[in-house]
């Protein structure tokens, strides 16, 4: 095949006259393919310094990357810090006078500023909050609110809008101020939620508009139930917008955009202008009171180093006089004396960003190593009062027990403040407010099956049992003397009635049968996982079907296989249930725990669980080894021969034989059956005493009800109100008073507060002269 040829015709102008003298030129695409290759390679020919350019180019881009990394890894790294050890002076430590009354004023108003609380909780701190919070408020001794981030998860519980509010914040550029715009949000947040008809809405003409209207009558809880909690927003600005944003409470201490830093300054100075705000809320006040009632904001209660920064922002407005006549007095707690509130710290550079004032930068040194500032250190200095999460513990730290890294941050400050008198330990306790409670769940009481408030007066009107020893703050004492118990001429008033009409519940919901109404109902409660002791419950379970007792597993999945507990319940589906789903436990859960006569605990390492000492608040005795942190808090049986129980009855009228009005006489306290759990026999011999008690308490009803009033009351003596202004809670009201006794009232405020005592005075006098 031939090559076809081209012929090019040249532009006419080429041949013109004029143009005859230049040069022919080719154009450039048709040139030669041996002219075109030639012209390449010229232009494409790489030379050392082309090579040497490039080199140094990427020298250059190289250092370049170096110095911005090094420069942020500057900014980030912490200096090292150094801190000289220091012997200190061997302190005497001095616990609250425990008999003798707190003298706070009632109806103070407390403030407990936490991360934590209610439905976001996810550390002790969290649930310690929470108990000693709903303790507060059923002792009707004190108004109890909470100031805490408002999490998005909890949008749906929001009831109200409380204000809107503004923070100033420093920029990027120098002097540069950013006007930062949140919004506080109101909950009122019960601890024992009653139970609700099921909602019935119709629709009614409401101005000319067809409106669904809710007629259901809803039910309020009580006021010593429920507590305002005052959730602090999100601002309105990068990328403060993005704070307390979070899905699920596993994620509320998560870093998102916002560095969790900056997101505990934003808090806690937006926490401070909240707080200052409900001090001096004139707004709120009514203008036609014939003496100016000064709004109240008593205690600002912080816990945790996380929030000890509202201490200093609350001391701004303090000297600033932005607290009102009446400042609140500032109470700060220690929740752990290791990791969370020595080693918790904020880059003094963050601080910085937050201030108000720069020249105060001097002022706060004292509190920065390394270019951090420690906040428990400032939080102690700022306080009025320091309390420690332990009371065993405080005392070992002060008296040189306990060491600690880095003590020296806070040590000059705690024991200033144990010469002063200004810092103690208080132990936790049990909760039972929060949780269910057979005297107050709605659950119950809604069902006729709340316990009756005859046996609660009744346990209150006996001595405290609890350990009066610092070192033993969760056990219990057996006195000398006998416990003496009237029982009432009613039949309401005994709890048995109650437990057997939950026993007769259950069997209408076919969880048990006829015969568990003769016959003891045993109930494990916790989570079903490994190394719990759960290996056990194929033992137990045979010696529970021996001696004809029904034993019931309650409890949330985990790593246990739920398979061979399905196998116990299938091999004697007369003497196991199983209640093991959340929809069981819901619906049948509580009322479970009410039957129960006994709890079954088997763990033989860790603690002995609140689960299972929470059981004695519903008249349950304790089958278990005994171990843990709470061993102290379970009384063993006696050793005793059959018919020589430490128990009489005295009948009202010997000639009717009858448990009502009747008065028991005991010397026995105790709460537990404890056995051994590497030996087979032991178990079978406390399960076999735990039997045999039931069936001899069962042939006499004072015997019966003397018995769970005894397990109550021991739980009773474990929780923070423990009854004649014993326990935690009143230990935190002797401490709020002292710390009410250090602040200091403004001169020119203080005919005001004088003023507002005399008419609060005056009103008492008058209420007390119209009583009948």
């Amino acid at each position: 095949m031939s090559t076809p040829s081209v012929q090019i015709e040249e532009p006419s102008h080429v041949h013109s006259p004029t143009t005859n003298f230049l040069p022919r030129i080719r154009p450039p695409f048709i040139s030669s393919p041996s002219s075109t290759k030639s012209s390449f390679s010229n232009g494409k020919k790489w030379r050392w310094w082309n090579y040497l350019g490039i080199a140094v180019f990427l020298l250059i881009l190289v250092e370049c990357v170096v110095l911005i990394m090094s420069y942020n890894l500057l900014n980030v790294e912490t200096l090292p810090i150094r801190i000289v050890k220091r012997q200190y002076p061997i302190k005497q430590y001095t616990h609250l006078d425990t008999n003798v009354k707190s003298q706070i004023e009632k109806g103070t108003q407390v403030y407990h500023v936490t991360k934590e609380f209610g439905p976001a909780v996810t550390s002790q701190l969290g649930r310690t909050v929470t108990a000693l919070a709903a303790a507060q408020q059923a002792s009707n001794l004190t108004e109890v609110a909470i100031v805490m981030p408002f999490y998005t998860f909890m949008r749906r519980l929001v009831t109200d809008k409380e204000i809107d509010m503004v923070l100033d914040i420093r920029g990027k550029r120098p002097g540069q101020i950013m006007n930062v715009e949140f919004r506080v949000w109101k909950m009122m947040h019960a601890f024992n939620p009653p139970v609700q008809a099921p909602s019935v809405y119709e629709w009614q003409m409401i101005n000319n508009i067809n409106t669904s209207v809710l007629i259901t009558p809803q039910i309020a809880p009580a006021p010593t139930d429920v507590v305002p909690v005052y959730m602090i927003g999100h601002a309105n600005r990068r990328p403060f917008n993005q704070a307390f944003k979070c899905r699920t409470v596993n994620d509320i201490h998560t870093e998102n955009e916002l560095p969790i830093e900056w997101r505990d300054q934003y808090f806690a100075k937006a926490a401070a202008a909240f707080l200052a705000h409900k001090a001096t809320a004139s707004d709120e006040e009514s203008i036609f009171a014939p003496i100016r009632i000064v709004p109240r904001v008593d205690i600002v209660h912080i816990h945790g180093a996380s929030n000890a920064y509202v201490s200093k922002f609350l001391q701004d407005k303090k000297d600033a006089n932005d607290l009102g006549p009446r400042p609140p007095a500032i109470v700060y707690t220690m929740h752990d004396h290791q990791q969370e509130e020595i080693q918790y710290s904020n880059s003094f550079r963050n601080v910085r960003k937050f201030m108000d004032n720069l020249s105060e930068r001097e002022s706060l040194r004292k509190y920065v190593y390394g270019g951090k500032m420690f906040m428990s250190k400032l939080a102690i200095d700022r306080a009025q009062a320091v309390t420690f999460a332990s009371r065993p513990m405080a005392a070992d730290i002060i008296e040189g027990r306990r060491d600690f890294h880095l003590k020296e941050l806070v040590m000059d400050g705690l024991l200033k403040k144990t010469e002063n008198s200004r810092f103690f330990g208080i132990s936790n306790a049990i909760d039972f407010y929060s949780s269910e409670h057979p005297f107050i769940t709605d659950k119950l009481v809604s069902r006729k099956m709340g316990y009756p408030q005859y046996a609660l007066d009744s346990i209150g009107d006996q001595e405290s049992i609890h350990s009066k020893d610092p070192l033993h703050a969760l056990a219990l004492d057996i006195p000398d003397t006998p416990t003496y118990w009237t029982l009432s001429e009613e039949s309401k008033d005994f709890t048995f009635v109650y437990k057997d009409r939950a026993k007769r519940y259950l069997i209408k919901r076919s969880v048990f049968t006829e015969q568990d109404m003769k016959r003891p109902i045993v109930l494990f409660r916790g989570r079903l996982e490994k190394n719990k002791g759960l290996e056990i419950f194929e033992q137990a379970t045979e010696y529970f079907v021996k001696h004809n007792m029904r034993f019931i597993i309650m409890g949330n999945k985990h790593d246990y296989p739920t398979e061979r507990l399905e196998a116990l319940a299938k091999k004697y589906p007369n003497h196991v249930s199983l209640v093991i789903t959340g929809k069981e436990q819901r619906r049948v859960g509580i009322f479970c725990r009410a039957a129960a006569d006994f709890v079954f605990a088997p763990n033989p390492y860790d603690s002995l669980g609140l689960e299972t000492v929470e059981g004695m608040i519903f008249g349950s005795a304790v089958i278990t080894t005994g171990a843990g942190s709470l061993h102290e808090s379970i009384i063993d049986r006696p050793l005793y021969q059959a018919g020589s129980r430490q128990v009489s009855v005295t009948l009202l009228d010997p000639t009717v034989v009858t448990e009502k009005g009747a008065v028991v006489k005991s010397y026995e306290y105790f709460n537990g059956y404890v056995y051994d759990h590497d030996s087979p026999l032991s178990l079978e011999t406390a399960i076999v005493d735990a039997s045999k008690d039931f069936h001899r308490l069962r042939k006499n009803k004072a015997l019966r009800e003397e018995f769970i009033l005894r397990m109550i009351r021991s739980a009773l003596n474990l929780g923070w109100d423990r009854g004649h202004f014993q326990g935690p809670v009143h230990e935190y009201n002797q401490v709020y008073a002292l710390a009410l006794e250090d602040r200091f009232i403004p001169e020119m405020n203080r005919h005001q507060v004088e003023q507002e005592h005399d008419l609060v005075s005056r009103l008492q006098d008058i209420e007390f002269d119209w009583e009948p």
